[in-house]
């Protein structure tokens, strides 16, 4: 996973002039990025992977293969049989609108999502999974914010906000997260539903 910021941006943004504390920074630096994903549902910035899915289940509807995260460009479709799936005969969902959230085969391709003997994991696409290529600049400024907002944590003796350690040395974040993060983060949290079988 990529993190939204850097140590630089977040010592700018707190006006600090020192190293003391970048080892620190770098980790809440993680941990925001990692907490805005949690709280959007989605990463942000695309990675090349293959992800598989059932051939069969709510999330196919006819030809429409509902995906798990966001798709921002296909190299290559797997289906169930083991056939390749031509990218001339697939149409992502929404239209001409990244990041896509289905695939659908063109009706005249006369193709449907199959398999052989195991509809389990069969179907397979290859591409560049996430948000964008790059993250968006609020979420660039809600990890700049929340990563500020974490570091300011060490010092509060707020019980509701304060960030609390683990034996291990690792920053548990409180159960809620500042409001206007919040704010800059609600166009980009993924709308989740819940398929009915």
């Amino acid at each position: 996973m990529v993190d939204y910021t850097t140590v630089s941006a977040v010592k700018s943004y707190l006006h600090i002039n020192t190293g003391a504390d970048d080892t620190l920074l770098g980790e809440l630096v993680t941990r925001a990025s990692r907490l805005i994903d949690d709280h959007c549902g989605r990463w942000f910035i695309t990675r090349t992977e293959t992800r598989t899915f059932d051939a069969v289940g709510p999330h196919i509807s006819g030809r429409l293969l509902l995906v798990d995260a966001d798709l921002y460009s296909v190299t290559s479709i797997t289906n169930g049989d083991g056939t390749s799936v031509s990218l001339s005969n697939i149409i992502l969902r929404p239209l001409n609108w990244p990041p896509y959230f289905g695939i659908a085969l063109k009706q005249g391709s006369n193709l449907r999502w199959t398999y052989l003997s195991d509809p389990e994991a069969a179907i397979s696409v290859a591409g560049q999974w996430g948000y964008a290529p790059s993250a968006p600049e609020p979420v660039v400024q809600s990890a700049i914010r929340l990563t500020a907002w974490l570091y300011r944590q060490r010092d509060t003796g707020g019980e509701s906000s304060q960030i609390e350690m683990t034996e291990r040395g690792v920053a548990v974040a409180p159960a809620r997260l500042p409001r206007d993060v919040l704010d800059m983060l609600g166009p980009y949290t993924r709308l989740r539903i819940r398929m009915l079988g």
